[in-house]
């Protein structure tokens, strides 16, 4: 063969003639989401208007928090509901774009309120939310290198085995408990800044908004980097992730980490709002309310988990007026949106939009 006719060594491969499925494809398939390797889960990231949801959702949230200003038992119903929405994020990048079945997400949020509760006690509010985020996610890292090759369920019956230890240390290891019985603490101080005491439903409500936001922005950063497409790739198609130079392995434990701090977190907000934890708050009922709140806001977006959790926290107060059936209602309520909204709240209510300008524009 002919020089001229030898590919140099310095083209690239798909110039050289070598098979392009492997690279080129495999991009194709992560930006396009081609059916039968990824699912659809919405429009591109980069078209997503994500500021502007944040800035919608906060004028939103804030108007309602404005309207109830004088009821301080519905702005604990939202303050509760934007603590499980924080929670929830942290669900979503763990499981929708890491693919692990995280029942430990309730127990991080314990580990997050006791660490949190026990540190301010000589340090201060934000030394204990810092700290409270800090070993939750170290503790998360390390949980998920221990667990990097165990699969779906086996994932999921170490995450539970490692929530039913953790309620355990939480009643009885005086490190959480700070030797008062059966780890139930009380009179914890409120959330205070620069000497600042959110004391009031008001304040404590405000505060979480704003932190609810903060967090909303950097899941959005995420959710707009290439973190995304590798994990859904990690996620939906390993072997060829790996393949192409995709860290496996790193870019599922940094999900699963950002979701357990993002817990962490969560569990601060909740201890210093409520002023008191008790261990039952924390068992793998909580992982699994959670996982209602992703399912049936949506898998599609981050917003799911948002509207997830406040359609779970809200609906039993909705109910309330027939509280004897509340159960068999609120049971009969789920079936029917899960049956009647596969895709979720969002994803429904997204591609209904979707629809009604594509007629507008073809008319």
């Amino acid at each position: 063969m002919s020089a001229s006719s030898t590919p140099s060594s310095a083209e690239p491969l798909a110039e050289q003639g070598a098979p392009d499925a492997t690279r080129g494809s495999f991009i194709d398939r992560l930006r396009q989401g081609a059916a039968g390797h990824l699912p659809a889960y919405g429009p591109p990231v980069n078209r997503r208007h994500y500021y502007l949801s944040i800035v919608g959702f906060a004028l939103l949230v804030a108007a309602l928090g404005m309207k109830w200003s004088g009821d301080p038992y519905r702005l604990g119903v939202m303050v509760n509901s934007l603590i499980f929405a924080i929670a929830a994020i942290g669900l979503y990048f763990a499981y929708t774009l890491g693919g692990l079945f995280a029942f430990s997400q309730g127990a991080f949020m314990g580990i997050g309120a006791y660490t949190s509760a026990r540190i301010s006690e000589s340090n201060g509010f934000l030394a204990g939310l810092g700290a409270a985020i800090g070993v939750t996610l170290i503790v998360g890292i390390v949980l998920g290198f221990l667990l990097r090759k165990a699969k779906h369920l086996y994932f999921a019956i170490g995450a539970l085995a490692f929530a039913e230890v953790c309620v355990l240390l939480f009643r009885n290891w005086s490190v959480f408990t700070g030797g008062k019985g059966a780890g139930n603490l009380f009179g914890l101080d409120k959330p205070t800044i620069a000497g600042y005491e959110f004391r009031s439903s008001s304040q404590v409500f405000w505060f979480v908004l704003a932190t609810t936001c903060v967090v909303l922005v950097i899941g959005a950063w995420v959710e707009r980097s290439p973190v995304r497409r590798s994990g859904l790739a990690t996620k939906e198609i390993p072997m060829v992730a790996h393949a192409n130079g995709v860290p496996v392995h790193r870019v599922v434990i940094f999900l699963f980490g950002f979701g357990c701090a993002l817990a962490g977190l969560a569990g601060s907000l909740s201890a210093h709002s409520i002023g008191s934890i008790t261990p039952e708050a924390f068992l793998v009922g909580l992982s699994i309310n959670l996982y209602l709140m992703i399912l049936l806001g949506g898998l599609g977006s981050m917003w799911g988990a948002v509207a997830g959790a406040f359609f779970v926290t809200w609906l039993p107060e909705l109910l309330r007026p027939i509280q004897e059936y509340t159960t068999v209602v609120f049971s009969v309520l789920l079936l029917a949106t899960i049956v009647i909204m596969p895709e979720g709240v969002t994803g429904t209510g997204g591609k209904a939009i979707r629809g009604v300008v594509k007629r507008v524009r073809g008319s």
